[in-house]
């Protein structure tokens, strides 16, 4: 049996987060959500529907801050990434219609 390996790569700025879903490298969906209790809490039910998500977001200083607490509140792992480090290590995946990128080679 196959393990499906399911990576939530969260692009998070002032206002928004934008959210990537890959399964096994391929995303399958993406979604922004706004920075507060009703945001995370739609983070927070797709996660539940998945064994041992893998969280990454980048450190944005008191943009990601929230999101952390949040993550840290429900005993969520995740893999909060320096800025310089991400950049290095990312490739191109255009989430929604924003130009983030997220690193399709992450090795976890």
């Amino acid at each position: 049996m196959d393990l499906l390996k399911t990576v939530f790569g969260i692009d998070v700025s002032s206002r928004k987060s934008n959210v990537c879903i890959m399964v096994n490298g391929q995303k399958v969906n993406d979604y922004a959500i706004s920075n507060d209790m009703v945001g995370f809490n739609r983070l927070l039910g797709d996660l539940k529907q998945v064994t041992k998500p893998q969280i990454i977001f980048e450190a944005t200083g008191v943009y990601s801050r929230r999101l952390q607490a949040f993550l840290d509140m429900h005993e969520l792992r995740y893999v909060m990434m320096n800025p310089l480090e991400a950049k290095r290590k990312s490739s191109p995946i255009v989430l929604s219609s924003s130009s983030s990128r997220f690193s399709t080679d992450m090795n976890m």
